[in-house]
């Protein structure tokens, strides 16, 4: 196959030196060489002394009109990042020439790995009219980033239509020579030229396709300037789908796909529509196109015009599980087309507020979409899994920009190039955070005049007779943003950015009250714990909402000091014997009952900031009955989980009975009722001593899910096959004795109702995680949750049980228990524990999970769903010594051309063994060198800061230094090595290795680097950072020799 690509690149100048015009051939010639050959570039200078440009690509071969030869210096520092020489492999003096290397190929700031000399001949040549055509030829062999090639190992025809390429990562440099820069836009033009076979989707609108002979040719203009990264392209064998709603909507996939492409693409014209009627602003890119692709780098990744997906977002109209997940992938990359591709970042230190603005529109579509509960979940999770992440690992600070001295070992001090995957996808979430807190402080309906502001302003940038000066305008800055909502309200949010983008943790506010009757106010006390990692001290106001038995008040208080009282005003006052409706917030009226409660307080329960204006972390104080009156009467969903999650401390008859009402309460939001089952088994598992009647949450199943029968038999316990005995009764008479016998059996699925569903599969688990006094799991929940699995009837249901099936799995591996508390690991254990007597139950567990094994891999279940169950429950299973421990299926499991969430789950397991213990632990690291499983050994290391362990020696060390040295441009799988690197050894030299009798003397590699960029006049340069810099205002003159 032979491609060839034709961009045509317009950017305002660079440096004050050049303004480029790319004009680019690339040819692949077999699909299975992986190769790419480029030719020619057009330059329009702006400047009279241009003898020098500087580009960002890999290797080059270089002349100018066809005619002369060009000299040109290519340096790529990034191969390597330090010598395999350096003795030192301390990760000090990995960050610092790392960070070096960042900034000496910087496209923002003029430079590049390839400098092309101007020849003498040509620069007297030099006017106004001039135009230099440059062709440079490079080869990219096998490239391991910016392009993947999908090539099956067998050549059956379906695995060669299956056969395709796609970019990966916004990393243009690694593909074709370019200003690699988001604040480089310019218009394209893309030629490719391939077999009859193919199919070419790339960034920009398709202008024709000409056929000749065994080739074709496509090529596609993208008018709206654009940079480099944002730059996309998909070859293959795609088919395609017009969404039936909008024609200027396509989608791709590959063959045998379409069925599932159909299905979950049918929803993509909502959020475009609802993002332009919200935005008030349409889309500049004349379509929109989604190509689902195998081995993709992420679930998706958005450029200008386009959006290549993981087939992992492919489901069939059965499957319910998916949907949800799906449609928020896609409604991402849809709003990354407002803000991302089309309004880009400046630079590196504004990449969060593009991607807050982004996951901002998003979740405002998903509030439209699921509903309100759901939006607020999701904000909810987000916000603990930042307050998780900056208390365990790294406080997040948004602001990536680096100071000259700053200590690089502080995460916060580092370029946003050099942070791990984990740090930016919570990082991200934080931006969203950020961005509501915005909108909450200016007022959604100033939001959305900002923001069409923004897009406006961006819209006119793009016109035909637009100046460069304009396409500034195209890329914004958290300053600019900040002067737009300044321009646009009278409030200030610098306070709060400094706050929250420049600085990093989050408060912890423990809270408390009483209630003083006498002068009938609530006495509050707010402590903020400043103490504990990645927490800092809070100062603004707070919203108090108490809800009073005359109803719900909200007051606002100031945070300013670490330990702060306020008196709240009471409005209700004790009334005693009189029964009276209570008025909540939603303004429903409910009877409560108070007999619980303090007859001489009037307060049901106090709330701190219950609507998620700042990120906080808050424990607060209150009686059991408050929480159990919260739980039950509250209907903010965060409320109820705050409530769920005090409950778990208070193990009482009480708490078991309101979470019973509240698990059978159909108004109550479905995850609620969720994590209510949850809570009820912790809950039932601390009362084990006391407990009485059925196991927590089995009645309520059988009650729900399944069928009563009542059997009149003169045979004592007549039970139908798969039913299970909930009640009998026996009636005597002189002449007979007949034995009523009420059973419950399995009902045939039917999952129409998703909510429903969902709590369906929870229960099951939550009842496997039950423990008697005995500390085990009840024989009779493991024998409801067999019949659960031997039963199970899904012939009427229009809806895959799959999933369910999955959950039933998981429910019997979490009934798995053992007094073993550590996982043996010698070669005597494992033949005791293979010739170990198990009980009926654990044999019964064996053999199920074995069935289901061999069953999936016959009729396979949606995305191998049960097989990943049953392995974790093998895993489970080894752990607890109750069978041997073999590790081979799991490499089996995990090698390459299983599918892709089993090998994730075989490679999670893995890396589970490495943590406990493994004699041959060298030989595994190298086998799981994948960016997903870096990130789950830096979750789960087998050890911490130079600790004690068999795998802390210096074969592991080198072997791990010379893969973060050696990753080339895959940077986000070298920056999640380097974080497992930290995880293990620290920041400094390895305890392992021996001490460093000399150390090598510290040597600047690029200070012997001559900048020989000329000096430029002062108007120039002037002229140069206004238009890029600034719109449309004046700045102060500038120094004539500015720094590098």
């Amino acid at each position: 196959m032979r491609v060839s690509r034709y961009p045509t690149l317009n950017p305002p100048a660079r440096k004050g030196s050049k303004s480029v015009k790319y004009y680019l051939l690339a040819a692949i010639d077999r699909i299975k060489n992986d190769k790419i050959v480029a030719q020619e570039l057009t330059i329009h200078p702006l400047v009279k002394d241009f003898t020098v440009m500087k580009l960002n690509a890999i290797i080059f071969g270089v002349t100018i009109n066809n005619v002369y030869e060009a000299e040109y210096s290519y340096d790529d520092p990034h191969s390597v990042i330090c010598s395999e020489d350096d003795p030192r492999r301390d990760l000090n003096t990995f960050l610092k020439h790392e960070q070096r290397i960042f900034e000496y190929t910087d496209a923002d700031e003029g430079n590049g790995e390839l400098t092309i000399y101007i020849p003498e001949a040509l620069q007297s040549q030099n006017n106004e009219t001039t135009v230099f055509k440059v062709k440079v030829d490079f080869a990219l062999e096998k490239p391991t980033f910016g392009l993947h090639f999908f090539v099956p190992n067998d050549d059956s025809v379906l695995s060669t239509k299956s056969r395709h390429l796609f970019t990966t990562g916004h990393n243009a440099r690694s593909i074709f020579p370019c200003v690699d820069s988001y604040c480089e836009p310019c218009t394209w033009t893309i030629e490719v030229t391939i077999e009859q076979s193919m199919v070419v989707i790339a960034s920009g609108e398709l202008i024709e396709c000409v056929t000749n002979q065994d080739w074709k040719t496509y090529r596609y203009y993208l008018s709206t300037p654009v940079p480099a990264p944002l730059i996309g392209l998909a070859i293959g064998s795609f088919e395609s789908v017009v969404d039936s709603h909008s024609q200027e909507i396509t989608n791709y996939c590959l063959p045998a796909m379409l069925p599932l492409l159909t299905n979950a693409t049918s929803f993509v014209h909502e959020p475009i529509e609802y993002y332009e009627e919200l935005l008030n602003a349409s889309c500049q890119y004349p379509n929109y196109k989604q190509v689902f692709v195998y081995e993709a780098h992420s679930e998706c990744m958005s450029y200008a015009s386009m959006a290549i997906l993981s087939t992992s977002l492919l489901h069939p109209a059965n499957i319910i599980e998916t949907t949800w997940h799906a449609r928020t992938q896609m409604a991402y990359a849809v709003a990354t087309q407002f803000f991302g591709c089309f309004i880009t970042m400046r630079s590196w230190c504004d990449w969060w507020l593009l991607t807050g603005l982004s996951l901002y529109l998003t979740n405002l579509y998903t509030r439209r979409a699921f509903g309100n509960n759901e939006y607020r979940y999701n904000l909810y999770q987000d916000m603990l899994e930042v307050i998780r992440y900056e208390r365990e690992d790294n406080p997040i600070k948004l602001d990536f920009s680096s100071l000259p001295d700053a200590d690089i070992t502080n995460i916060n001090n580092r370029l946003g190039q050099m942070l791990s995957s984990s740090y930016l996808e919570v990082a991200a979430k934080k931006a969203h955070l950020v961005v509501r807190m915005i909108d909450d402080f200016i007022g959604r309906e100033i939001m959305m005049q900002v923001l069409n502001k923004l897009m406006c302003l961006a819209t006119t940038a793009c016109l035909t007779d637009a100046s460069i000066s304009s396409r500034s305008r195209l890329h914004i800055s958290t300053k600019s943003f900040a002067r737009v909502v300044s321009a646009l309200t009278t409030k200030d949010i610098q306070p709060l950015l400094t706050q929250w983008v420049y600085e990093s943790g989050c408060p912890k506010l423990i809270g408390s009250f009483t209630f003083n009757r006498k002068r009938n106010i609530v006495e509050l006390e707010l402590r903020q714990d400043t103490t504990i990692k990645g927490s800092r001290r809070f100062l603004g106001s707070l919203m108090v909402r108490v809800q009073e038995l005359e109803g719900s008040f909200s007051q606002t208080i100031l945070l300013e000091e670490n330990v702060t009282k306020y008196d709240l005003t009471c409005h209700s006052k004790i009334k005693r014997n009189k029964k009276k409706k209570i008025p909540l917030i939603s303004g429903e009226e409910v009877d409560i009952d108070s007999s619980q409660m303090d007859p001489e307080c009037p307060i049901l329960w106090i709330r701190l900031d219950p609507d998620m204006k700042i990120i906080r972390e808050i424990q607060f104080e209150q009686a059991d009955y408050h929480w159990h009156c919260e739980l039950r009467y509250e209907r903010d969903i965060l409320s109820q989980f705050e409530a769920l999650e005090a409950l778990k401390r208070y193990p009482s008859q009480n708490t078991r009975q309101t979470l019973g009402v509240v698990l059978d309460s159909s108004t109550c939001y479905y995850r609620i009722r969720m994590e209510c089952a949850c809570v009820l088994a912790q809950i039932a598992n601390a009362m084990a001593n006391t407990w009485t009647g059925p196991p927590a949450t089995l009645s309520f199943f059988r009650r729900v899910f399944m069928c009563a029968n009542v059997s009149n038999s003169s045979l004592p316990n007549a039970t139908p096959a798969g039913g299970t005995i909930t009640s009998s009764s026996t009636a005597t008479t002189p002449t007979t004795t007949t034995t009523t016998t009420t059973t419950t059996i399995v009902r045939v699925n039917d999952f129409s109702n998703s909510q429903m569903y969902m709590l369906q599969k929870t229960i099951p688990k939550a009842l496997g995680l039950q423990r008697n006094k005995d500390r085990v799991c009840p024989s009779e929940v493991i024998h409801f949750l067999f019949d659960l699995i031997h039963y199970n009837e899904n012939s009427k249901n229009r809806f895959s049980d799959c999933y369910y099936r999955s959950s039933l799995i998981d429910a019997i591996g979490n009934t798995i228990t053992s007094n073993v508390g550590q996982l043996p690991l010698n070669n005597d254990h494992q033949s005791n524990t293979s010739n170990m007597n198990l009980d009926p139950n654990t044999k019964r567990i064996i053999d199920e999970i074995v069935l289901q094994l061999n069953f999936d891999t016959i009729i396979p279940s949606y995305d191998y769903c049960v097989t990943s169950s049953c392995l974790k429950v093998l895993r489970k299973l080894q752990a607890h010594c109750l069978i041997p421990i073999n590790m081979d299926i799991f490499y089996e499991y995990a090698r390459y051309g299983m599918y892709d969430s089993v090998r994730l789950t075989a490679c999670e397991i893995l890396v589970d063994y490495v943590e406990y213990g493994d004699n041959n632990r060298e030989k595994r690291v190298k086998f799981l060198v994948q960016q997903s499983i870096v990130k789950y050994f830096c979750k789960h290391p087998p050890f911490r800061q130079n600790r004690s362990c068999s795998l802390n020696n210096p074969e592991v060390v080198d072997h791990l230094w010379m893969l973060i040295n050696t990753c080339a441009y895959h940077i986000m799988l070298r920056n999640d090595l380097a974080e497992f690197y930290q995880t293990l050894f620290g920041i400094h030299r390895p305890n392992c290795l021996p001490v460093l009798v000399h150390a090598p003397v510290e040597s600047d590699d690029f200070g012997q680097i001559v900048d020989l960029v000329p000096s430029l006049d002062s108007e120039r340069i002037n002229y140069y950072r206004t238009t890029r810099f600034i719109n449309d205002t004046k700045t102060k003159t500038l120094s004539e020799n500015p720094s590098k």
